[in-house]
């Protein structure tokens, strides 16, 4: 049944009328008022405007304690139209690019309506606004608490709270940038979260559990035996001997997550930022587009469990190994436990981060904030996949192993790029990314599409709640396509996401918004 109520969406997606009668001339038609009868000769005489996604300014570096927290006082571009009845008919001429064929690129297309139009914004907004490309952010009403990590080029909101955030966070996030929210922890009920309250409840459940070491899937263990070695190392499973660092595997299983921990579940959608993309309804979660006869995606939450990796052996080995996701993700740091047991764990921790290539202020956040570090995140821009994937298949050669068609470097997750790794790929590849210590309470924002890995510092509980924004739609269809060519047996061979079925229905609804909407166009 599900199968024959997705399929129909998909071939109505298909042109079936003359471009002069398209759904997107239509769109246009109808914010120009060239629905109504009166107004069908008048047409508009508006210069077609490029919309350029413009990069923001760079920010002096932060040295000084007074740079820690300020407001948002970045400059942000946004082209703005001088008429506003034509805006969307330059959203589409600008975005319709061709392709060598000659075709409309319809992706970018759907790209740019979606990030115009989902957010709810009338017509009188445009003209409310200044002239030109630059809006300053006082007009906008912007007052959001935040700093800037990784040099200067990470966005760490402060107040998880401050309805403003999605404002300053969609001006990163539409670059494809990664972004990160602190504090959350305190809004949280932290007696839900502690490992004893896990243990009290499903300790005797049956479970696999990972040795993050060798990748080896241990059978037979209860959730019990994992919890009892969270935060006591000579308490842990051992293998020949020494207590392994283990990992909980997909657990709860599936969908399970909202009916086995209801009051958890409730905690969470209460308190996590960005309400408006990371809610499964919030208005820029595309996903909520999907009518109700549909199965719903499974965007989470999800746990992840795991011990830290300490040693200085440790640090060539990640918790969650290189790979990418279909969809956006914000990935809630709820819990860190620093088991006892193990010497020097302090001194060891801040030797990783420094590995790590993390920058000064995280470290100062570290030693003298006295907050928890839970894991050492590696995030990469999408545009930088390829580039990647030759790198690893060319690291792998080297190493005297085969590279199979139906399979991918990044999406087998059989990589951890250690300090070496990442210097050779910087060095031949021009590749940056992101080194990001998440602390107890930081919620980090993940771009679909973008490589990234994991490197527990101490044993942490964290939470993800996936999403899919306007702003990076086009990745999640082109992956669910580059998905398609991996072996069956691939865990990511399947379409998940329903990518096809989440754009119609929010095209479909931004199409009847308009029409519900067109009598009040032709209005002064």
């Amino acid at each position: 049944v599900a199968g024959e109520a997705t399929s129909k969406p998909a071939s109505s997606m298909k042109p079936a009328c003359p471009a002069s009668t398209s759904p997107l001339n239509w769109l246009a038609d109808l914010t120009s008022g060239n629905v109504n009868k009166e107004n069908k000769e008048k047409q508009p005489t508006m210069p077609i405007l490029k919309n350029e996604i413009k990069c923001l300014p760079p920010l002096p570096p932060l040295s000084k304690s007074s740079t820690v927290l300020h407001t948002f006082n970045s400059t942000i571009l946004t082209p703005v139209s001088n008429n506003n009845s034509g805006f969307l008919r330059n959203l589409l001429n600008s975005s319709a690019g061709k392709t060598e064929n000659g075709l409309k690129n319809t992706p970018k297309i759907l790209d740019d309506i979606f990030a115009s139009l989902v957010q709810n914004k009338t017509s009188s907004d445009f003209s409310k606004r200044p002239q030109g490309l630059t809006i300053k952010p006082s007009i906008l009403g912007f007052d959001t608490p935040h700093y800037w990590l990784c040099d200067n080029r990470l966005l760490c909101l402060q107040d998880p709270n401050n309805k403003s955030n999605w404002n300053v966070f969609r001006e990163c996030w539409k670059q494809g940038q990664p972004v990160m929210v602190s504090g959350v922890h305190h809004k949280l009920n932290s007696e839900l979260w502690k490992p004893e309250s896990f243990r009290k409840e499903f300790g005797n459940q049956e479970v696999d559990l990972v040795n993050c070491r060798t990748n080896e899937i241990i059978t037979g263990a209860t959730v019990g035996d994992f919890w009892d070695g969270f935060e006591d190392v000579p308490n842990r499973l051992k293998n020949e001997k020494e207590p392994m660092v283990l990992k909980l595997k997909d657990w709860p299983p599936g969908e399970d997550f909202r009916d086995m921990m209801p009051s958890r579940f409730d905690d969470l959608m209460a308190n996590i930022p960005l309400p408006e993309y990371t809610r499964r309804d919030g208005k820029l979660n595309l996903a909520s587009r999907l009518p109700n006869y549909f199965v719903r995606p499974d965007l989470g939450p999800k746990m992840y469990n795991a011990y830290g990796l300490i040693t200085p052996e440790d640090r060539k080995y990640g918790t969650t190994n290189l790979h990418l996701d279909v969809s956006d993700a914000a990935n809630v740091m709820v819990y860190v436990g620093i088991p006892k047991g193990q010497c020097d764990q302090e001194e060891e921790v801040l030797k990783t981060i420094q590995d790590g290539d993390s920058d000064e202020l995280t470290i100062k956040r570290f030693i003298e904030g006295k907050e928890k570090p839970g894991a050492l995140w590696h995030i990469y821009a999408a545009k930088d996949t390829e580039k990647i994937r030759e790198f690893l298949k060319k690291v792998s050669e080297e190493q005297g192993q085969e590279n199979p068609a139906d399979h991918d470097p990044i999406h087998d997750q059989s990589w951890y790029l250690d300090r070496s790794l990442r210097k050779r790929l910087h060095q031949e590849y021009g590749v940056q990314g992101w080194a990001i210590v998440q602390f107890l309470g930081d919620v980090v924002f993940i771009p679909a599409g973008a490589p990234h890995q994991v490197h527990n510092l101490y044993s942490c509980i964290k939470v993800a709640e996936d999403f899919v924004s306007p702003e990076h739609v086009k990745h999640c269809f082109w992956l669910t396509q580059e998905f398609r060519y991996l072996s069956q047996t691939h865990t990511n061979h399947e379409d998940k996401l329903q990518v096809k079925n989440v754009i119609y229905h929010a095209v479909k609804d931004a199409v009847a918004m308009l029409k519900a909407s067109e009598s009040s166009f032709g209005k002064p």
